[in-house]
């Protein structure tokens, strides 16, 4: 619960990953990956029901195991390459409003995230809270600058590639650039309807440090995210 409204977390989490096959219930340190993500929603002390938007059976039968909700199939059209978030998250808002569920707030969290965890969901509620706004979207610090970017030609000539001055300049006098992460996504259910999505003119960042911001998409991504929860919890 937050501010005196129920809080639904959504987890999209669809089979037929191509970079790295059956992504989303791939073992790390022991656990699936989703699992990770289901605990960080299940350890917030504002999140009161999570639901996972799959057509898998597998990936739902592993969501259920870790404490999440599977009641619902998404549709084929909304499983494949070209579907949209805003489409998946709308379907999702209808099947759980006919089952006779309603909430006042969203909060979206990717299962490729999984070194985000409760603490840091709930800070980005405080984060919300402090700021008045209706939407917090997670941001990390870029790691490089994108005025070290640029398009090349089909002849590889760098004569314009991007502005000189900047290619000489050092990265402390670019300044700091930011990134989303896709770890945490939070709106007012309708606020998000109002804009088709997180962002628009009240919403804020909740910044994450770069090694919290690790984002699964191939098996080079698992193994340093592998790393980096051992690393955590060797630490602690």
């Amino acid at each position: 619960m937050f501010a005196g409204r129920r809080v639904l977390c959504l987890v999209p989490a669809r089979g037929g990953s191509k970079g790295l096959p059956d992504k989303n219930i791939a073992p790390l340190q022991g656990r699936p990956l989703i699992a990770w993500t289901i605990a960080a929603a299940t350890g917030s002390a504002h999140v009161d029901d999570v639901v996972v938007t799959t057509d898998d059976d597998t990936i739902a039968a592993a969501a259920e195991a870790a404490g999440g909700r599977a009641p619902f199939r998404r549709p084929a059209e909304l499983a494949g390459d070209a579907a949209r978030m805003v489409d998946v998250i709308s379907q999702a808002l209808q099947a759980l409003h006919e089952s006779g569920d309603t909430y006042g707030w969203l909060l979206l969290l990717q299962p490729t995230s999984p070194l985000r965890t409760a603490a840091h969901v709930d800070a980005a509620f405080a984060r919300l809270a402090a700021s008045g706004g209706r939407a917090v979207v997670s941001l990390c610090e870029t790691e490089h600058s994108p005025r070290w970017t640029g398009q090349l030609p089909p002849d590889g000539s760098m004569a314009d590639f991007c502005g000189r001055a900047e290619t000489r300049s050092n990265r402390q006098e670019l300044g700091r650039f930011y990134r989303l992460n896709g770890a945490i996504y939070l709106a007012d259910i309708d606020y998000w309807r109002a804009h088709h999505g997180f962002l628009g003119p009240k919403t804020y960042a909740y910044l994450m440090r770069q090694d919290e911001s690790i984002d699964v998409d191939a098996a080079l991504d698992l193994e340093f995210a592998e790393f980096l929860l051992t690393r955590r919890s060797n630490a602690g």
